[in-house]
C-alpha cells in the first residue's frame, strides 16, 4: 500500500517544495531591472586629492539617489562603515512615453593617495562596489590614458580600443577623452553604446572629457540647433565636472582645468573658434569670455606641467581643414604660457608634431608646443598635407589609444595602435631653463 502511494506523496513534497521556494523568492525579491544602476561614471568637481564625483542612471527615476563609500578594506565587513551620501537627480525624456533618471553625487573630504570603495543606488537596489584612488597631495609619478574620436560603432569597434588601452594601463589614473564621444550628442542610445563600450572602466578610472562638434548636435529639427555652443543636455547628465570655467553658461562643464600631481589640465572647447555653422554673435561672445579665462587659467598656473585638451586641431592633418582663425587666436597664448602638450582628436588620423613656436619647428631646447593629433574610433580620413613638414609622426587608417607617464622632470608619450603595436614615442624633460624634446619616434 505504502509502495504504490510512494509516487503521490513524492508528488506533493515536490509541490510544496516549489510552494515555499516561491514563498522565499518572493520574500527575498530581487530589485526590478528599472532600478538597477548603469553608466556608472567618476569624474571630478573638485580637488582630486579629496573629492570624487560620481553619476548614473536606472531606467526608471528613483526617489531617493544615494551612494555609499568606505576606504578600501578586505575584510568584507567593510559594509558596516560604509558613509551614506544623498545624490541629486534628473529626469530625461527620451520620447514615445520613455523617461530615464540620471543622477549625482560628489564626495567630499577624501584622504590624498587613498583608495576607496563605494556603490550608487537607492538603498534597495544597489551596484556593486567599485573601487578609486585619490590623487596624491604631492607630485608623485603617474601616468594617463589619452583617447581621440570615438564617435562611430562605439559599441562594436571604440570597445576594442579602450579596452586594449584598460588592460595596458590598468592602474591608469584618468582617461582624456579629445572630444566627439559620440556621433550624436543628443542620442541617448549612443551613449549607452558608449558606456558599454566602457562597462566597469568608467566606474573604476575617471574620465577627463571635452565636448567635439559631434557632442553639440541637437537633433535637426530642434530650433536652438544652430544658435548655441552648448552641449547636448545629455553632456551634463553623464559628467559631473568643474565649474571654474568661463563665465559664460554655454560652456559649462566643458571648458574647465584640474590641477594634478603637478599637471595643469586645461579641457577647452574650442567649437566657437573652429565650428562656423553656428551664429557669428554668439561665437564672438564665446571667444572673447574663454580667450580671457584662457589667459587667466594659464598666467595662474604654478604647476610645473601644462596640458591643453581640445577637439579641433591647431594644425590639421586631414583634407578639407583650416582653422586659421583659432590657430591665431590660441598659439599665441600657448607659446606665452609656455604649454607642454595640446592632445586633439577631430582628423581621425594620428599626427604628432616635432616642437613648435610661431608656426616652425625649432631646436629640442628652445620653447616650444608639441600638438598631437589622435583617433580611438573606427571612422578614418585621408591626409593632407599643408602642415606636413611640421609633423614628427604622422599614420593613417589604425585606431590608436596613448599612455602618458608623468614624473616631476620627466613626461613620455607612448602612441599605441589597437592591436598593441608601438606607433610613436618621445619624451619631454624639465631643466633649469625649459623643456627638452627627444624624437624617439623610429620604430
Amino acid at each position: 500500500m505504502l509502495k504504490s502511494l510512494r509516487p503521490f506523496i513524492t508528488s506533493l513534497l515536490f509541490a510544496a517544495l516549489l510552494t515555499c521556494s516561491a514563498a522565499l523568492a518572493q520574500k527575498q525579491a530581487v530589485p526590478p531591472q528599472q532600478s538597477i544602476p548603469s553608466r556608472i561614471i567618476l569624474t571630478w568637481a573638485g580637488d582630486p586629492a579629496t573629492t570624487q564625483a560620481v553619476s548614473w542612471r536606472t531606467e526608471t527615476p528613483l526617489q531617493s539617489p544615494q551612494a555609499q563609500i568606505a576606504k578600501l578594506d578586505a575584510n568584507p565587513a567593510f559594509e558596516k562603515t560604509a558613509k551614506t551620501v544623498a545624490g541629486i537627480a534628473a529626469t530625461d525624456d527620451l520620447g514615445n512615453g520613455k523617461t530615464a533618471g540620471h543622477y549625482a553625487i560628489k564626495f567630499d573630504g577624501l584622504e590624498p593617495g587613498t583608495k576607496y570603495c563605494y556603490r550608487v543606488g537607492d538603498g534597495k537596489a544597489w551596484s556593486e562596489w567599485n573601487v578609486f584612488l585619490t590623487a596624491s597631495a604631492k607630485a608623485d609619478p603617474f601616468h594617463f590614458i589619452y583617447v581621440g574620436d570615438a564617435q562611430n560603432s562605439i559599441r562594436s569597434l571604440w570597445s576594442r580600443t579602450i579596452r586594449s588601452a584598460f588592460a595596458a594601463a590598468p592602474d591608469a589614473r584618468f582617461i582624456v577623452h579629445a572630444g566627439d564621444l559620440v556621433a550624436e550628442g543628443y542620442d541617448d542610445r549612443l551613449w549607452g553604446e558608449w558606456c558599454d563600450a566602457l562597462e566597469f572602466i568608467s566606474a573604476w578610472i575617471p574620465s577627463l572629457p571635452v565636448p567635439g562638434n559631434h557632442d553639440l548636435h541637437r537633433p535637426p529639427t530642434a530650433p536652438d540647433a544652430k544658435l548655441v555652443l552648448s552641449a547636448s543636455p545629455l553632456w551634463a547628465r553623464h559628467f559631473v565636472l568643474p565649474a571654474n570655467g568661463p563665465e559664460a553658461e554655454e560652456l559649462r562643464s566643458q571648458s574647465y582645468f584640474l590641477d594634478y600631481q603637478g599637471v595643469r589640465f586645461v579641457a577647452l572647447d574650442v567649437n566657437a573658434f573652429a565650428n562656423e555653422s553656428f551664429e557669428p554673435g554668439a561665437r564672438k561672445s564665446i571667444q572673447e569670455k574663454e580667450l580671457a579665462w584662457l589667459e587667466k587659467v594659464l598666467g595662474e598656473n604654478r604647476n610645473r606641467w601644462t596640458i591643453v585638451v581640445q577637439h579641433q586641431t591647431i594644425y590639421s592633418v586631414a583634407k578639407e581643414r583650416e582653422y586659421s582663425e583659432m590657430r591665431a587666436a590660441l598659439v599665441p597664448i600657448y607659446e606665452k604660457h609656455h604649454v607642454d602638450l595640446v592632445l586633439q582628436g577631430h582628423d581621425h588620423a594620428y599626427a604628432r608634431t616635432h616642437k613648435i613656436s610661431g608656426g616652425r619647428v625649432v631646436a629640442a631646447s628652445a620653447p616650444g608646443v608639441i600638438y598631437v593629433i589622435s583617433v580611438s574610433g573606427p571612422k578614418m580620413y585621408d591626409f593632407d598635407n599643408t602642415f606636413e613638414k611640421l609633423m614628427a609622426r604622422m599614420v593613417g587608417q589604425k585606431q590608436f589609444y596613448q599612455i602618458v607617464d608623468v614624473s616631476q622632470d620627466r613626461m613620455q608619450f607612448t602612441a599605441y595602435s589597437v592591436d598593441g603595436g608601438i606607433e610613436d614615442r618621445f619624451i619631454l624633460e624639465k631643466n633649469g631653463t625649459g623643456t627638452t624634446y627627444t624624437n624617439i619616434a623610429a620604430k
